[in-house]
């Protein structure tokens, strides 16, 4: 159980942050024929560094277990140089057991290397790579020209929605499995490998619905909400499985640009992650 939430607590400030771009570029697309994309793409390319908060929820049935995952985490980001900080609180509840920890991340690079520190209850470790290909450190700019078309049949809800206190244009629509994982990263969907899924090839062919949120007055991303308890659902009968997805929800929430100041590694946590 330890080690389902140390590996959420090593790759989740990566995948979150990769969120950002692919909300901020997505959801201009339902609106007109390139010049609201252009102008967030614009605005993305304008962007220093960013706020937000993310909540990942789950619950599985099977015949003779229920498995409950819920994390809450803030993040951190910073374009230039590249950098996140994100810390909250997970648990994991199986068969009325539950396992709790706080969770904290940094993510730098260092002499050309991508290094991610994370924590579990205050215990550090580090890990390099020598690639931010899964990564995604800061805001990748680079995701919506991979994956932008999947976005080109989304709809633009009738009425305006508030987040944050602020008035948004919400679309709404479905990507397959295949183009959720580039935009959001593979663990990301596999709930960072604290649920087990089918098939990954099964789920890549998945057609999910996913809801953006775009602040209206800044164009940029104010939220991004994926369910795919209904798809999963399907796609365990069939497979001759009894597991129950009650639920699986991802939602992120913008809720700060340009505010955030430069993120660096404390010496303590360089020094207790050696």
């Amino acid at each position: 159980m330890k080690k389902l939430v140390r590996d959420l607590a090593r790759r989740v400030g990566a995948f979150s942050t990769a969120l950002c771009c692919a909300v901020c570029m997505s959801g201009c697309t339902g609106l007109s024929a390139g010049k609201l994309l252009d102008e967030a793409a614009e605005q993305l390319h304008n962007v220093s560094s960013s706020a937000n908060y993310v909540e990942v929820a789950i619950q599985l049935e099977d015949v003779l277990e229920l498995r409950e995952v819920n994390l809450e985490m803030t993040i951190e980001n910073t374009t230039e140089p590249p950098a996140g900080h994100a810390g909250g609180r997970a648990s994991v509840n199986i068969r009325d057991a539950e396992v709790e920890a706080d969770l904290e991340i940094y993510q730098v690079v260092e002499d050309g290397e991508y290094v991610t520190y994370s924590s579990i209850d205050g215990n550090w470790e580090k890990e390099v790579s020598e690639t931010a290909a899964e990564n995604h450190l800061g805001l990748d700019g680079n995701i919506f020209a991979r994956e932008g078309e999947a976005m080109e049949s989304f709809h633009l809800s009738k009425e305006p929605v508030t987040v944050e206190g602020k008035e948004c244009y919400q679309m709404y629509g479905e990507v397959t499995g295949e183009e959720l994982m580039g935009l959001l990263g593979k663990d990301m969907i596999n709930a960072f490998g604290l649920v087990d899924l089918p098939s990954e090839e099964a789920v890549r062919e998945l057609n999910i619905p996913v809801i953006f949120d775009l602040y209206r007055d800044e164009m940029l991303p104010a939220r991004i909400h994926v369910n795919m308890s209904e798809v999963l659902n399907e796609l365990y009968d069939s497979f001759g499985e009894t597991t129950k997805v009650n639920l699986y929800s991802i939602e992120l929430v913008f809720t700060d640009y340009d505010k955030v100041e430069p993120i660096e590694v404390p010496e303590e946590v360089k020094n207790a992650a050696a």
